[in-house]
């Protein structure tokens, strides 16, 4: 037995500082030698072995204390070895109590298969209940030996060992284990007839197996008969299985009053994993006061710097739809410098989602906080210690989360987790999610595969276009691509825009637009903002103006239809290059960073209006676009400027406008004024009426010179006929006098 002690010593930390042989040692007595050592850490059986060699007597109950006192102290390698010790050197004639002893710390120390050999070796008269109940204790501890214990248990039922109620308890925590309530309340009775009295360990276990069924009225029959008797106590976990069965049972009155109780009984050592599950159940009872207050006796005695207590005040304050107050919670969880735990934010997202607030979700997730501190652990053993807390659809946002701040290997690690340990029912959605997870971390092969061991019913329209988003990716893939959607189309999959969306993605594409437009017409499929971007940037590259404004027509104003800046920066060139100046500088006006844009087209305008004018057909254009960049080009040119926050830009526009007239277009100075009255500059303000009488003057005095210039034109012509008619008198007079006479 020894030298397994000493194979198992290395289990265990013992420090030896001597044997304590000082020069005050020899005035000192046994007991305070021995109470020196477990203080100092030091190795016992020295101590033990010096005092004999000085002659003194060593007293079997100091020995059984010391032993004690070290397995108490989980010193079981050294209590063991004092134990050796005492039956080696024949101290005293062993009693069955320290049989039992040794057996228990022979099974701690080296194992069970140990155990059950050194109880072989225990003289059948020295087998008291003692014995047999520290192997029972161990047989039940596990269902794997539940033969050994129920064979144990038969045995000591035949030896009439069975007067006290320690087996009767070990064995009912092996069935509550297994959920056989029969086997407990047939124990009780058997107890009954031998007439053994429960105790405390009894009745707690009692009460958890009634509360883990929920009969409530078997749990409330129980305590009664044992509730106030003497040596009989309740534990706090007790109370809590109880208030648990009563929320169940929809008696929130009850698990209230039994929460409280709880509260009483929980020890000092307790006290955080009681406000813990005190947070948690009130949360389930609906009542935020309690959660609170629970929340601010927890920050009293245990303080704030742990992450479970913000993840359970959280958790609890979003069961009472109390949104408001799990922000302000997570708020403080976000100022304080406590190790990044993905779930906090993840159960915040979560309940932003299940009251519709998709924005203030994604808003979280993808906040600087979330993305700065992305998740250092690795993802599974940490699943393995929360499985059990949290809900299918708390793995499932944080399945989202994590994917949506680009933690995707995590996500997968999740996600496969999910559904190795069948935490919950997996649907179309999660099988789809880890499609997309799969060809993100392992590739199209590997995602190829796992869609392949899909079931059959699972392959609905989101694992559908998973796969083809994944073919999407790349140009080589259209050929699968292009299968997939014909298969979809077969399933009758068809029926929302994505994965019309994803073949039109494919480059060189043109030739199907109008295709897939009539199919998805056909289908009754309306186009998303997706879809309408795509076919714009197709009909643009193309120059295909009025398909393209057609198409706009129908489509681009529908309501939640966004266009992107590409497409929008496409139609403006598709604009620009069919001589369409004006709708160009109207669409870069939407178009954010675009201002060289506008000005590049404003300086291309007032080159052509310096260039010769031609003859024939080009002639007409230029005289076309004068035209059109006139006042109502002015007005286009500013307004888009001003549109682009380029007010600087608009104002050198609008200085170089000369209008034509007669009458003054107020609505060109009526921009810019607008701006600067939003701004509040007044300055700008005065000037820009200024400028306007300045320009209807310049206007008028323009008019009226080229009213002048009329005139003298007209009195040179008609001066010019007077005297052409004069001459032509001088010359044939005679044909004036015939007509007179």
């Amino acid at each position: 037995m020894m030298r397994n002690l000493l194979q198992h010593a290395t289990r265990y930390r013992v420090r030896s500082f001597g044997t304590l042989s000082s020069p005050t040692a020899a005035g000192q007595t046994l007991q305070h030698r021995i109470t020196d050592a477990l203080h100092r850490n030091a190795q016992i059986i020295p101590v033990l072995e010096q005092w004999r060699q000085q002659g003194n007597q060593v007293n079997p109950s100091h020995v059984r204390v010391i032993i004690k006192k070290l397995r108490d102290s989980d010193q079981s390698l050294q209590a063991l070895q004092v134990s050796e010790w005492m039956s080696k050197e024949k101290i005293c004639n062993l009693i069955p109590e320290d049989f039992a002893a040794r057996l228990h710390l022979i099974e701690n120390v080296v194992g069970l298969e140990e155990a059950e050999k050194f109880f072989e070796s225990i003289p059948k008269n020295a087998r008291d209940d003692s014995v047999y109940t520290t192997l029972l204790n161990w047989y039940a501890r596990s269902d794997k030996t539940l033969c050994k214990a129920e064979a144990t248990f038969q045995k000591m039922r035949e030896l009439g060992l069975l007067s006290r109620p320690s087996p009767y308890n070990a064995m009912m925590s092996l069935y509550i284990a297994l959920n056989d309530r029969e086997k407990v309340e047939e124990l009780l009775r058997e107890m009954k007839d031998n007439d053994v009295e429960a105790d405390s360990i009894t009745v707690n276990n009692v009460l958890k197996l009634y509360s883990a069924v929920c009969d409530v009225t078997a749990m409330e029959k129980f305590l009664n008969k044992w509730e106030g008797i003497n040596g009989i106590k309740l534990e706090w976990l007790t109370t809590l299985d109880m208030a648990k069965a009563y929320l169940r049972a929809r008696s929130n009155g009850k698990a209230i009053k039994m929460l409280r109780l709880t509260e009483e009984l929980a020890d000092r050592k307790s006290l955080k994993s009681a406000y813990d599950h005190l947070m948690k159940l009130y949360g389930e009872a609906g009542n935020r006061e309690e959660v609170l207050r629970i929340w601010n006796l927890y920050k009293m005695n245990i303080g704030q710097r742990d992450n479970k207590g913000y993840r359970t005040v959280i958790r609890s304050l979003l069961k009472v739809d109390d949104i408001f107050g799990a922000e302000e919670i997570y708020k403080v969880w976000e100022s304080l410098s406590l190790e990044f735990d993905i779930r906090i934010p993840t159960m915040l997202a979560s309940g932003y989602r299940e009251r519709g607030m998709t924005e203030k979700a994604e808003k979280l997730i993808n906040s600087k906080t979330i993305k700065d501190r992305k998740m250092n652990k690795p993802v599974t053993p940490l699943l393995e210690q929360w499985g059990d807390q949290m809900k299918p659809s708390d793995l499932k946002c944080l399945i989202k989360n994590l994917r949506d701040s680009n933690q995707f290997s995590k996500a997968l690690q999740v996600s496969e987790w999910m559904g190795e340990k069948r935490v919950c029912d997996l649907y179309s959605e999660d099988y789809a999610a880890r499609l997309y997870l799969t060809e993100n971390v392992l590739g199209l092969e590997k995602a190829e595969k796992y869609f392949e061991n899909i079931p059959e019913n699972m392959k609905d329209y989101s694992v559908y276009v998973a796969l083809l988003s994944s073919y999407a990716k790349s140009d080589k893939n259209l050929g699968k691509a292009m299968a997939t959607f014909k298969k979809m189309r077969e399933l009758g999959f068809l029926l929302k825009p994505s994965p019309f969306n994803l073949i039109l993605s494919f480059n060189g594409q043109e030739n199907m637009v109008e295709e897939i437009l009539r199919e998805m017409e056909e289908n009754n499929v309306d186009p998303d903002s997706i879809t309408v971007n795509y076919v714009l940037k197709v009909y643009a590259a193309a120059s295909k103006v009025e398909a393209m404004e057609m198409f706009m027509r129908h489509w681009g104003r529908e309501d939640g239809i966004k266009l992107e800046r590409g497409t929008m920066v496409a139609m403006a060139k598709a604009y620009a290059k069919a001589g369409s100046t004006k709708k160009a500088v109207e669409m870069y006006g939407n178009v954010a960073g675009c201002k060289r844009e506008v000005h590049n087209l404003w300086e291309e305008c007032k080159n052509k209006k310096e260039e010769k004018v031609g003859d024939g057909k080009e002639c007409l254009n230029v005289v076309s676009t004068l035209l059109k960049m006139d006042d109502d080009g002015y007005r286009t040119v500013i307004s888009s400027l001003l549109k682009l926050d380029d007010v600087q830009g608009a104002e050198k526009v609008y200085g170089e406008w000369k209008p034509k007239g007669p009458k003054l277009d107020l609505s060109i100075p009526g921009l810019l004024i607008s701006r600067f009255c939003r701004e509040g500059n007044a300055l700008k303000v005065g000037e820009m009426l200024k400028s306007i009488s300045k320009k209807r003057n310049v206007m008028h005095l323009r008019m009226l010179k080229e009213f002048v210039v009329s005139v003298l034109i007209c009195v040179a012509v008609f001066v010019g006929v007077l005297c052409l008619l004069l001459l032509d008198y001088w010359a044939c007079p005679y044909r004036y006098h015939r007509y007179y006479y």
